[in-house]
């Protein structure tokens, strides 16, 4: 076979491969395209989309700007560029690639969705759901297109929207786990629990990875039996299901119960008699398993019957050194983690409060502010905030404990303090969050928390000038 015959065969099966979800075998195809011809703009632009795929964004940078280079008139190339750059952070770089292929191609549809998603991560809702609108225009509903203008619908709070078109998108591939869980996602901020619990299974399917793969506990009788439950996503999303131990214990008196879950809720979660703690990672024999979010689903709650009571204490003869002063003492934390680089931080950062704005709540005279959040304090607020030592959440929440109020971004601490009852002003997107419903003045799951709303997306100074307003107006003053 000539060399040209076999280039082109292997171009087509790199192709096939990667159409088949084997990104991994297609790239190795398409090296075997470019060590015969270097200069193969196609296979370096099917192999950067490979390597996208793969989550290796320096190979596909790297293979993008060859590719551009040796053809910079392809807009293609210019639009999965730009859909790199989105996942690297640099959206007004990725806006204005796709600015320049719509000028080029205004029917570009991919451009069209490709912005839309990057309006989207910018927080410009209206402009990304008119984006994604003209792809559908364009080239016809599609279940990702379905799903990408539902997420922003649903981020925009637009929530009868957002369950429409999710649900259109299911009436043309029923089975996809994308539009599941998003439709999951806009039910639970509705507060329709009941039509939620049984889609935000797709997460599975979807954007997670089960740990244990053993029968699923539905609820049964569990008799003698032993049941694991284990922790899935964040550290707030264990504090959350926490409350549902009790009820387990008491309802299934024989039956072993196990957690697995991080280390920095053992001394914590020490209080939960009858269950036995383990690592997160812990492969323990069991009968049935459960992951700790799936439990609402499991015991049917809804907002009717969601149990409220506080249920965490601190654990006795934990005594945090903390100065003796009448002043009200205030705990803060206003960052929410740290979750990686790139556009998987952007909404850590979007949920977190500037510490240079932050500080203005810092600087209300009359209070002592103490950290609640481990770590040291950015150079913001050195001198305004107390940073007690911290090695895990029984010593936070020894802290919680001795607080007047708590004043915190969406975070774990926020789960905490809500699940002891604490007092707790609650800095919230404007896109708010699945269990904090679209505009509830209060935390359904804990009624201690009173939350305050960003008026507009990424709008945290008046937010900020208002809860300042209203601290200094507390008892204490």
């Amino acid at each position: 076979m000539a060399l040209k015959a076999v280039v082109k065969a292997d171009f087509a099966a790199g192709n096939r491969l990667a159409a088949a979800g084997d990104y991994a075998g297609a790239i190795a195809v398409f090296d075997r395209c470019l060590a015969i011809d270097a200069r193969d703009w196609q296979a370096l632009a099917n192999r950067a989309n490979a390597h996208l795929q793969l989550g290796d964004s320096a190979r596909a940078l790297d293979d993008y700007l060859a590719a551009a280079a040796l053809n910079p008139a392809s807009l293609n190339i210019k639009s999965n560029l730009a859909v790199l750059l989105k996942e690297l952070g640099e959206l007004e770089l990725a806006s204005g690639l796709l600015q320049e292929v719509l000028a080029a191609d205004p029917d570009h549809v991919d451009a069209w969705s490709n912005l839309g998603i990057v309006r989207q991560h910018q927080l410009h809702y209206q402009e990304a759901i008119a984006c994604l609108l003209k792809a559908i225009e364009l080239g016809g509903a599609t279940a990702a297109r379905c799903n990408n203008l539902g997420n922003v619908c649903t981020s925009a709070l637009l929530l009868d929207d957002a369950v429409s078109v999710l649900q259109g998108g299911l009436e043309l591939a029923p089975d996809d786990a994308n539009l599941q869980f998003s439709l999951s996602i806009a039910l639970l901020l509705a507060g329709r629990y009941a039509e939620a619990w049984p889609l935000y299974e797709a997460r599975w399917r979807s954007i997670l990875q089960a740990r244990h793969d053993g029968p699923r506990w539905r609820g049964e009788a569990l008799g003698r039996r032993t049941l694991l439950l284990w922790s899935e996503q964040g550290l707030g999303d264990s504090l959350q299901m926490a409350r549902f131990l009790p009820r387990i214990r008491a309802e299934h008196p024989d039956a072993e119960l196990l957690l697995a879950c991080p280390a920095t809720f053992h001394r914590l979660f020490a209080q939960f008699d009858g269950v036995k703690l383990l690592e997160a990672d812990a492969a323990p024999a069991y009968d049935c398993q459960l992951p700790l979010m799936s439990l609402p689903g499991v015991l049917g709650v809804t907002l009717g019957n969601l149990p409220t009571k506080a249920y965490l204490q601190s654990r006795a003869g934990l005594a945090p050194n903390l100065p003796d002063s009448p002043r009200l003492k205030v705990g803060v934390v206003w960052e929410s983690g740290r979750w990686g680089v790139g556009i998987a931080d952007a909404w850590r950062q979007h949920k977190s409060v500037p510490p240079a704005l932050f500080a203005d709540i810092c600087r209300v005279p009359g209070v002592d502010f103490i950290a609640l959040q481990p770590g040291a304090a950015p150079a913001e607020l050195q001198g305004l905030v107390k940073q007690p030592a911290i090695a895990d959440f029984a010593d936070t929440a020894a802290l919680v404990e001795e607080m007047d109020l708590v004043i915190c971004v969406d975070t774990a601490i926020l789960h905490l303090a809500g699940a002891m009852g604490k007092p707790v002003w609650a800095l919230l997107r404007a896109e708010s969050a699945p269990f904090f419903l679209a505009d509830a003045p209060s935390a359904p799951w804990y009624p201690s928390v009173r939350l305050w709303r960003q008026p507009l997306p990424g709008a945290w100074q008046p937010v900020v000038k208002g809860l300042i307003a209203a601290l200094r107006q507390q008892p204490a003053f």
